[in-house]
């Protein structure tokens, strides 16, 4: 059953989801019409490179089709050289370009022009194909930084570009770059470009569109959604790695940090000593700070009692985590719990579990319900926000659901839920039974002798917490702002 932090963080992502389809036509025509420029990595433009490339030599030349590269520096080049000299042979129209004072050999019925390194375009990584039936497009510009997520400095190098594959865009760009190198063309490629262009720009009243035809915009959009998802591949294996990384500095630090006598877990030390790591590339981590008042109750005063309390809640926090995971104690009632490689859904499911945990660790000696208080997030930033999320605890009204509690001063965005009855409230009526809002058994009839008991609630209002399904009200639903909304 899905506990109510779960509940939110999966009800935030599905309506994020939502909100993306909505856009998503908005989005596809711009990437088509080469309108939303965004950020490209040296890795990604050399594979738009290549299937541009081999779409032009895909199949037999249909004349006149004009290609025209922008390779900044000869040795990109020439790492293609053969493939631009076989469109030349198989009569394409080919113009390669590259800075001034590098020494430029032709290939054999290449066009070659010099740039001026202070000029626009010799910032720019281009290929732009055009044929009377079909066109391409890659234009991108040179940011001189790198992605320090990268193991090398020139796989790294950082682009804004656009792409895809409207003829209507690609003439376009052609045109630019007709004009952009003006007499540096040869007068016979002039005319050639010239005449394609006159041949495919539409005239007077017909209709114009740089997104292209249904057919274009299909094959961008589609290639489009194939690299993201090959990108979150990639992104996903890179972050496994980190996650590995973590898992044997988590070892190092839980070796090197001391150990809370009454819990065994981890004390404060373990977080000055384990360090992931940051930057713009940083393993996000998902972080649960439990609040348990319970520790400051006078059963928990003596040794033996204090004892026991922590072992069980120790064993209810660790008890959902996998072997990157770890719980620490930071204070007599304070713990968290780090989840490196967490989203935001997975980490409101173990908070949820934990709390189940934390619920059945109340029962039996020394008598003392240990439920807690929780604020969950998940952050890419150091230090991790620890100071946020107590905030966010001290602020937070006792007498509510789970709420959203937006992103912190850090940037973190935080969810809290907040158990038990506030003092000097009444007990919850059947009504808030229903909605799934008590924290404690309510002498409504649930516990007669001759009828099924309901199992102790969970702090955090979970399945154990919920009435049997043939009465169970209708699950509140999360405004992503002020909590349920029943």
């Amino acid at each position: 059953m899905e506990g109510p932090l779960a509940h939110a963080a999966r009800t935030r992502v599905e309506r994020a989801f939502i909100d993306n389809l909505t856009d998503h036509t908005r989005v596809a025509r711009d990437r088509a019409a080469g309108s939303r420029p965004e950020r490209l990595s040296k890795r990604l433009l050399v594979d738009v490179s290549h299937a541009v490339e081999k779409a032009v030599m895909a199949s037999s030349v249909e004349p006149p089709t004009v290609v025209v590269s922008l390779f900044q520096r000869l040795a990109h080049f020439d790492r293609e050289r053969a493939v631009y000299e076989r469109m030349a042979e198989a009569g394409v129209t080919v113009v390669v370009g590259f800075v001034a004072g590098e020494g430029h050999a032709p290939p054999e019925g290449v066009t070659v022009v010099e740039l001026d390194p202070a000029e626009p375009l010799g910032d720019e990584w281009t290929v732009v194909a055009l044929g009377p039936r079909a066109g391409a497009f890659l234009v991108a510009t040179d940011q001189h930084t790198y992605d320090p997520a990268e193991r090398a400095v020139e796989p790294g190098r950082i682009f804004d570009g656009r792409w895809g594959f409207s003829r209507a865009q690609a003439a376009t760009e052609l045109a630019r770059l007709r004009f952009a190198l003006g007499s540096r063309l040869a007068p016979d490629v002039v005319r050639t470009v010239d005449d394609l262009l006159a041949s495919t720009m539409p005239a007077g009243g017909d209709a114009a569109g740089s997104a292209g035809s249904p057919g274009e915009m299909w094959a961008t959009t589609s290639l489009y959604h194939m690299i993201d998802r090959m990108r979150d591949a990639h992104a996903g294996t890179r972050e496994l790695r980190d996650q590995l990384a973590d898992v044997h500095a988590a070892t190092g630090a839980r070796a090197a940090s001391g150990t809370d006598a009454d819990s065994g877990l981890p004390d404060a030390g373990f977080l000055e000593r384990w360090t992931p790591r940051v930057g713009p590339g940083a393993l996000q981590v998902g972080v649960a700070l439990f609040d348990i008042a319970a520790f400051d109750d006078e059963a928990l005063a003596s040794p033996r009692a204090a004892y026991h309390a922590g072992h069980r809640v120790a064993a209810a926090l660790t008890e959902p985590l996998g072997p990157v995971d770890v719980a620490v104690r930071l204070d007599a009632r304070t713990f968290v719990v780090l989840v490196p490689g967490a989203s935001a859904v997975h980490l409101g499911d173990l908070a949820d579990r934990i709390g189940e945990g934390l619920a059945l660790a109340s029962e039996g000696h020394p008598g003392v319900a240990l439920t807690a208080r929780v604020a969950t997030t998940t952050t890419r930033g150091r230090p991790l926000p620890i100071d946020d999320l107590r905030a966010a605890l001290d602020h937070a009204d006792p007498s509510t659901d789970p709420v959203d509690a937006g992103p912190s001063p850090t940037g973190a965005h935080i969810t809290v839920a907040v158990n038990g009855v506030a003092p000097g409230e009444p007990e919850p009526g059947p009504e808030l039974v229903e909605a799934g809002r008590h924290v404690r058994l309510v002498d409504d009839g649930w516990g007669r002798d001759d009828e099924a008991r309901v199992p102790r609630p969970s702090p955090l209002g979970s399945a154990l917490a919920r009435p049997p399904a043939a009465t169970r009200a209708t699950p509140p639903t999360f405004d992503g702002l002020r909590g349920y909304r029943g």
